[in-house]
């Protein structure tokens, strides 16, 4: 059995990132960032300039210290091509690369992309339409980009993405509960407060099932490329098509429970809600690759290439929690 919580190097990461996310990510700050102007010019240069002195693009590529730093901006929304950029530098040793592969638009503000068809990957210069997203950010659309050929492996790059990306989505899901939960316990209707109604609570407690269940695939994906030193490629998949699902959940459950105020521009409810149908939307579908899973575990003579699907595969460690207990 894996130790389903986060190294403690990887909590003190989190913790001091939080400490700038905080200062810069405001729900106050978003909007702005949002918007066109100076301001949020001046905003955005401000939060790059505080991550870039923090080190987030120096990390060491140590699986679990980048997924909990996607975790983290997950949760604060942070409007940086982190998740995006990551899988090129770990996997080719590439700065200010976005991953294009098997995705339709990048955001805007890096320069290049890496990109794979047939098999072929390839690191091209962006030169797209841009746009805005229904979260507000601006996106590129790379269409079909060729560039330089480059010699790596395809689906590490896809299983960086599926893994960062679902611990972007869990960060702000979870952040989003935490919101709702806040608003209910609050809100007063009949003398009590409205999460005390069960129409009220029981979907917010199925949510949170939901969101733990992808909480705890991806973190098994992150141990799993700790231990190996490379992310599993199904892990990562069965961790991103969770995310994905359980965040669009969330994002649903909540904005019920806040009725028609969870709809305004005035409350931090939309916020999280539009980034996270934007982000699931502009994500690689990992259904293909499960598919593929389904299929390799059909047939008896490749089913034993599948490890690692159930925490007795292989001597997994017990959890730490249960080493101190004794």
């Amino acid at each position: 059995m894996f130790d389903e919580r986060w190294p403690e190097e990887a909590e003190e990461l989190a913790d001091a990132l939080d400490g700038i996310l905080v200062k810069y990510c405001s729900p106050a700050a978003l909007r702005v960032m949002e918007a066109d102007g100076s301001e949020s010019t001046d905003r955005r240069e401000d939060l790059d300039q505080a991550l870039q002195k923090f080190g987030l693009g120096d990390l060491p590529a140590e699986p679990c210290l980048l997924t909990r730093a996607a975790v983290s901006l997950g949760a604060r929304l942070a409007p940086v091509p982190f998740v995006s950029a990551t899988p090129a530098r770990v996997i080719l040793d590439e700065s200010d690369v976005a991953n294009g592969v098997d995705r339709a638009t990048i955001p805007s503000g890096l320069p290049r992309a890496v990109v794979a068809s047939g098999g072929r990957v390839a690191i091209a210069d962006v030169a797209g339409e841009i746009r805005r997203s229904a979260s507000g950010e601006r996106l590129v659309v790379i269409g079909d980009l060729t560039g330089q050929a480059v010699d790596a492996d395809v689906d590490a790059l896809r299983a960086w993405g599926f893994l960062l990306e679902a611990a972007q989505l869990v960060g702000a899901a979870k952040a989003l509960l935490r919101y709702g939960v806040g608003y209910v316990s609050e809100r007063h209707q009949f003398g009590v407060p409205v999460g005390s109604f069960q129409g009220v609570a029981h979907p917010l407690a199925e949510t949170a099932t939901a969101l733990q269940a992808a909480d705890l695939l991806t973190r098994h994906a992150a141990y799993l490329a700790d231990c190996d030193g490379a992310v599993p490629l199904f892990a990562a998949a069965m961790a991103a098509a969770k995310a994905r699902t359980a965040s669009r959940f969330a994002a649903g459950t909540v904005h019920q429970a806040l009725g028609g105020y969870g709809f305004t521009v005035e409350a931090d409810c939309q916020l999280y809600s539009r980034r996270i149908r934007a982000w699931t939307a502009a994500m690689a579908d990992p259904m293909p690759t499960l598919g593929v899973l389904a299929r390799t575990l059909s047939d008896p003579a490749t089913r034993d290439q599948v490890t690692d699907l159930w925490q007795f595969d292989r001597g997994f460690a017990l959890p730490r929690w249960a080493m101190e207990a004794g």
